[in-house]
This record gives C-alpha cells, sequence and structure tokens, in this order.
C-alpha cells in the first residue's frame, strides 16, 4: 500500500468522515478521564495556578479536543489546522460546548507574525511524527515560537517503543486499514537531541496509560472498513452536559456527580433550563498510570519552557 503524503486534502478526507457531534463530545469526555490530561492539567496548575485567562493553542488540532478541556476551565483558546473540514468540525464541537475558540486556518511549518510569542501554552496531539528532516525539526521548533516566555509546551507523539502500535501500524499499512498518511513515530533521544538544537533545557517527558495500548491489538481494527455517511435529515441522539462549573467540565458527565453519584445518575441531574442529554457510550473512569508510561506507553509527550532567547534559528 502506498502511503500518501501530508496534505491539507489527505487532512479534509480524515476530518470530513461521518459522524456526529455527540462522538466528538464523547471523545472530550474521554479524554478528561485519561491519565495524558490529568497529568498535563497537574502540570499547568503547578506553574500557572490556575486555567482562568490562560492563552492556549492546539497546533494541527483536528476538532480541538484539549482545548476544549482548558477552555471548559477558563482558557482562552486558539485551534490552529491547514485543514478546512478540522476547523469545520471543531467549530460545531466549541458550539455544541458553548465555548468561545479562536480558529486559525494556517501551517504551523509558516507560522504568521501574529501567532508568535503570544502563548502561554501551546500542544499537539498526533502531528510532529507526520514530518521528516528539516520539517521534523521545524514543526516541533513551531511549538515554542508560538509561546510567550516562560510559557509551557506538551508534544504528544507516537512512541517507537510501543510494541503494539508498532505492530499495528505494521499491519493496517498492509492491509489497506490505515488511513492517516505518512507518520514516523518518535523516541525519546530524538525528542532530547531536538531540545537540545533549540536550546530548550527545561523539559521533561510522560506518556499515557501503557495498559490502553491493548487497544491497537485489536484484530477489528487491522482491516478496512467502510461506513455509510450518515444522513444529515436524520436527529442524532441527545448528550449529557454537565454544569459548566462541574470539575468534568466539557461536555460528558465525570464518572461521578459532585455529591458521588454514579455517571448512569449523574447524567440526569442537570442545572435547570438545561435539556437532559446522554453519550453514545458509557464514559470511562477516571484513569490511572504507572512508572513506565513515560518510556513505553502509546502516547510519549515531551513537555518543555521556553525561556528568553534560548531558541535557536534552526
Amino acid at each position: 500500500m502506498k502511503i500518501k503524503n501530508n496534505t491539507a486534502e489527505l487532512w479534509d478526507s480524515v476530518w470530513d468522515k461521518p459522524t456526529t457531534v455527540e462522538k466528538d463530545l464523547y471523545t472530550v469526555a474521554k479524554e478528561e478521564r485519561l491519565i495524558r490530561w490529568q497529568r498535563m492539567e497537574a502540570m499547568i496548575l503547578k506553574r500557572f495556578g490556575s486555567f482562568e485567562g490562560l492563552s492556549a493553542i492546539e497546533i494541527g488540532a483536528g476538532r480541538g479536543t484539549n482545548a476544549a478541556l482548558m477552555a471548559q476551565r477558563g482558557a482562552k483558546v486558539t485551534v490552529l489546522d491547514y485543514s478546512d473540514a478540522a476547523l469545520e468540525r471543531a467549530q460545531r464541537l466549541f458550539d455544541a460546548l458553548d465555548l468561545q475558540v479562536e480558529l486559525v486556518n494556517d501551517d504551523a511549518l509558516d507560522l504568521p507574525e501574529s501567532q508568535r510569542d503570544r502563548y502561554d501554552v501551546s500542544m499537539s496531539f498526533g502531528l510532529a511524527e507526520h514530518f521528516l528532516d528539516a520539517r521534523r525539526s521545524g514543526i516541533l521548533k513551531a511549538h515554542f515560537d508560538v509561546l510567550n516566555d516562560n510559557g509551557l509546551t506538551f508534544i504528544s507523539v507516537p512512541n517507537s517503543r510501543n510494541p503494539p502500535y508498532r505492530l499495528y501500524k505494521w499491519i493496517t499499512e498492509r492491509t489497506g486499514a490505515w488511513g492517516v498518511g505518512e507518520e514516523y513515530p518518535f523516541t525519546r533521544e530524538e525528542l532530547e537531541k531536538y531540545c537540545a538544537e533549540l536550546g530548550i533545557e527545561e523539559y521533561g517527558f510522560f506518556g499515557d496509560s501503557l495498559w490502553r495500548s491493548k487497544r491497537f491489538l485489536n484484530p477489528i481494527k487491522w482491516v478496512p472498513r467502510h461506513k455509510k455517511r450518515a444522513r444529515a435529515s436524520e436527529p442524532s441522539p441527545p448528550i449529557a452536559r454537565p454544569d459548566a462549573g462541574h470539575a468534568s467540565s466539557d461536555d460528558a458527565p465525570a464518572t461521578t456527580s459532585a455529591q458521588g453519584a454514579p455517571a448512569s445518575e449523574a447524567v440526569t441531574k442537570q442545572p435547570p433550563g438545561q435539556a437532559e442529554r446522554r453519550y453514545h457510550r458509557r464514559v470511562p473512569k477516571r484513569e490511572s498510570g504507572t512508572s513506565l508510561d513515560a518510556k513505553y506507553s502509546y502516547a510519549l509527550v515531551l513537555w518543555g519552557t521556553k525561556q528568553k532567547n534560548a531558541i535557536s534559528n534552526v
């Protein structure tokens, strides 16, 4: 199977696939309970004290899942992507959550001046691995270029040392089930090399849950699947949305309500004036991590801070 180069047209085809806003809302709710988000949130709170008033950008954002989580906590967020379909999908998600977002249609490898030295937090999830050579270092550098001095970035990429993912990638590329273009996972050593080239001195790593890598071993995911496009005339099932002040923010109900009720009960307890909604799937419980995650989990997350005059011109 010939792997397609990564272009705006390819990502338009990825993000324009049939779906419902309910499924995107579920993705946000699920992400909030995963250990990757919990680790990010803890670092941001430790560094800034609060999300309130922070400026944050998600680069190559697709639907803008993590940007939505930050917006729910009071951050001013921007979603940058060069795919029109991705930005339209993000807008639908933020509209469904009653959240404000700035959408920017641009190439992260050719950032406009308006996006430089502007944000407290930058982040991407599944972006940098789609590039090689100078563009690979350039996309990493872009995460720091958009930051204010002492800003914080999170760059989440596939881990070369996660066997289930490598097996899944090898099989799906050969069966025709792989659909996200060229993708080259990272090692920690490679990311450390780029940090040295960029003059980044304060950085580290964490991961998502190693246990979650088992999803790559599902044979159903190894073969191409063809879905019928949903008809626009068909109404989508309603979704539960908690109070904006709830700890679960986002549009998914927390595993328990503020009073400790099970998720199935918390869904029905909405603030006055809000319609009762339900998810198409049950939101998972809050995830725990292990000490092995930072080395062997699928998602290898580089965090780093921008220090004044630290970024070189590589």
